[in-house]
């Protein structure tokens, strides 16, 4: 090991030497480079080598670089002959690059930044800049090859390889070879797809932008395909091009497109244009109908039509397709081909009905005054869309985007007023056939806009909850309605408050049990009026109580039951509530008389309108600057005894408490409500060593390790043991 690590350190001689020379680093900046090093050195000796031990060098030597090139430039040596120090430092971050894609060839990321810092190296060429230019190209062609051949399947890579074919060795014929070799292996990879779509668009922009600059009429001239081709089949033995040998994962087809390409692109060989002279009329008619087609987009059409094939039935994919199209003049007709194919093949799809609904738009300015008639058409395209497809989502389509537009048109009042009454008149259809055209999401935005026209909301959120009674979203809309109505005293037709609370417990919890946020609209508005001294601490506790109870009843788990992971929600739901129960304990004043324990609870109904005579003349619920102690305690006790507690329940409980005596109670019993859990054994342990009852942890640490499993165990003694150095 010393004997390599010396070699290596030897090697770094002439380095040092110059950057002394050049009065770029001093003596003891030089001593502590050498150090650093050799420790990166040996730390890449070892038997196993992680791959950030390799990156943890790579990042000191780029620091070390950056830091000369910096004093280099402020030195003003930037025009100086270039010497060792220049270059060495980027051969030795390459050579370590090496090193560690070798040892770890399975990490995509490490060749991706190796690519990556060629290509960073490549722009702050120094010296001769051509050859230093080629130099990074070929090296860069060399590890793309390497890096295909470890992972084939990584579609990233090809695509970074062809985009260097394509930029960087000016080989677009090299680029699309790359992409349909990759294709082979990887058919149904969408990026794949998008960037050859995107490459075939951007060879024939090349190829007229060059025909424009020499003059060439693409309709008459033939034998000037000199230039047409230049783009599409450069000199494949250019130095920097990268030779990836065939893959064994390949096989020996070649996909349909290679084929189609190929036949297109037969009459723009160069050789072929070069003999023109002996060609019949009818092979320059042929000639000048191929030219024309691929000038047309004709090979990105079969690359379209080839890439619907291998992914047939995702919409987003043809919508970025014709997003690329959009970006390429004269691609008019292969956009408008990609939304044929849409309505076509998405029929019944409310999302693909609605994008061509509106998706002329796109190309549509704000500021351009055929906005207006194109709002009209897409209106009417969703009207038509409508008549064909008359579903909820549709119409939930239709109704998101009349109120996205309306939005959209407050500086415009003519049009803004068309939209709410294309919207009004929308809701109005829906209501009309609500059996066929309501779901629970268009219910919901129809709420919106009754709610926002000044209409009976609540009415309709009452017909939407028997409609859809398991939808907590649906439920949890309207008790919102009414609980704010109530609140601010807006009509005589709002529901009291004991009304309220009766539909909360015997249909909205009832119903959506395993709702969260249906259970804190309850537990917010049950403290809204404990706050106003409406309602009595043992009758908010005692609802507490009873919520436990129901959110882990079969009802719950049955709501749950499609999900793998349900009692891990029911356990989330649990801890929630009693946190949230801690914690209003915790905030009641300190004034406030003790709680009641769960026993001597009062189960009387929830009436705010009632004369509580047990309530006491407090100030308003408002959180203390130290917390309810008292209340706290009894709070946890209740819980403790007649629930199940949660780990997370007694986390929050040993944040609030602060006595030493009550703290080790509380570590003790989180300890065996998750016996298996390492973190509740290691926060106990804390506390102990934090107490200095030494004798005691050790006791802590011997019972852990009979409990936490075997795999665990390793780590859990590690932490143990750094908690007391």
């Amino acid at each position: 090991m010393a004997e390599v690590v010396q070699y290596h350190l030897e090697q770094m001689v002439g380095e040092l030497e110059d950057l002394e020379r050049r009065d770029l680093f001093t003596k003891p900046e030089l001593k502590a480079i050498v150090k650093k090093r050799t420790k990166f050195e040996y730390a890449l000796r070892r038997r196993r080598v992680k791959c950030i031990d390799y990156l943890r060098y790579i990042e000191y030597e780029i620091n070390v670089d950056a830091l000369r090139r910096q004093r280099k430039q402020r030195k003003q040596q930037h025009s100086a002959k270039t010497t060792l120090s220049d270059f060495s430092i980027t051969q030795r971050i390459i050579a370590i690059f090496e090193r560690a894609v070798v040892r770890h060839p399975e990490d995509v990321q490490l060749w991706l930044q190796f690519v990556e810092f060629i290509k960073s190296r490549r722009r702050m060429s120094t010296g001769d800049a051509d050859e230093e230019d080629d130099g990074h190209s070929r090296l860069l062609s060399q590890v793309f090859a390497r890096a295909i051949s470890a992972h084939p399947y990584e579609s990233q890579l090809w695509i970074k390889a062809a985009a260097h074919e394509l930029e960087v060795n000016m080989n677009g014929s090299a680029a699309r070879a790359l992409l349909q070799r990759a294709l082979r292996l990887i058919s149904d990879d969408k990026e794949l797809w998008i960037e050859y779509f995107r490459l075939e668009l951007l060879l024939v922009e090349k190829i007229k932008a060059r025909r424009r600059v020499l003059g060439i009429d693409g309709e008459k001239e033939t034998g000037d395909s000199d230039e047409v081709q230049a783009t599409g089949s450069e000199d494949t033995e250019d130095a920097g091009f990268i030779d990836l040998p065939q893959l064994d994962e390949e096989g020996g087809q070649d996909l349909m497109v290679e084929k189609l390409t190929e036949k297109a692109l037969a009459q723009l060989d160069q050789k072929t244009a070069a003999s023109a002279g002996n060609l019949t009329e009818e092979q320059r008619a042929a000639m000048s109908q191929q030219t024309n087609a691929y000038l047309q987009g004709a090979v990105a059409q079969i690359v379209f039509e080839q890439a619907i094939q291998a992914i047939s039935d995702d919409l987003s994919f043809r919508q970025e397709l014709i997003a690329i199209a959009g970006q390429f003049a004269g691609a008019e007709q292969l956009r408008q081909r990609v939304l044929d194919s849409i309505g076509q093949d998405f029929v019944t799809d409310a999302d693909a009905r609605a994008y061509l609904c509106s998706v002329h738009l796109s190309t549509i300015s704000t500021e351009s005054p055929e906005l207006i008639d194109g709002l009209q058409l897409a209106v009417e395209n969703f009207k038509q869309a409508l008549s064909e497809l008359d579903t909820p989502e549709m119409w939930a389509k239709y109704v998101e985007f009349l109120s996205q537009w309306l939005d959209a048109s407050e500086s415009m009042k003519s049009l803004q007023a068309y939209f709410a009454a294309q919207r009004k008149r929308a809701v109005a259809m829906i209501s009309e056939s609500r059996d066929v055209r309501l779901n629970e999401e268009l219910a919901l935005s129809c709420a919106d806009v009754i709610e926002a026209d000044g209409g009976d909301v609540l009415s309709w959120l009452a017909d939407a909850t028997q409609r859809f009674p398991d939808s907590a979203d649906v439920w949890h809309r309207r008790m919102s309605a009414l609980v704010a109505g109530n609140h601010d005293g807006l009509a005589s037709g709002i529901a009291s408050s004991s009304r309220i609370d009766n539909l909360f417990t015997s249909q909205a919890l009832l119903q959506a049990p395993a709702s969260r946020k249906l259970w804190d609209l309850w537990f917010n508005w049950t403290e809204l009026w404990f706050s106003r001294k409406d309602v009595s601490a043992d009758k908010v506790q005692a609802r507490y109580m009873s919520a436990f109870a129901r959110v882990t009843q079969q009802r719950t788990l049955q709501a749950l039951s499609a999900d793998p992971d349900s009692l891990a929600q029911v356990q989330a739901l649990v801890a929630h509530l009693q946190t949230r129960y801690i914690d209003w304990a915790w905030k009641l004043p300190a004034s406030h008389q003790p709680l009641s324990a769960f026993g001597e609870l009062a189960h009387a109904q929830f009436r705010p309108d009632d004369d509580d005579s047990d309530m006491e003349d407090s100030e308003q619920c408002a959180e203390p600057a130290t917390g309810n102690i008292e209340a706290l305690r009894q709070a946890y006790r209740n819980v403790s005894r007649h629930a199940f507690p949660t780990p997370g329940f007694y986390r929050r409980c040993i944040e609030l408490e602060t006595d030493a005596k009550h703290l080790a109670m509380l570590h003790e019993m989180a300890c065996r409500v998750d016996e298996a859990e390492s973190e509740p054994w290691l926060a106990y342990l804390r506390f102990l060593a934090e107490s200095k009852q030494l004798s005691q942890a050790s006791d802590v640490f011997w019972r852990a390790t009979q409990t936490i499993p075997d795999a665990e165990l390793p780590a859990f003694e590690a932490a143990y043991k750094n908690m007391f150095q």
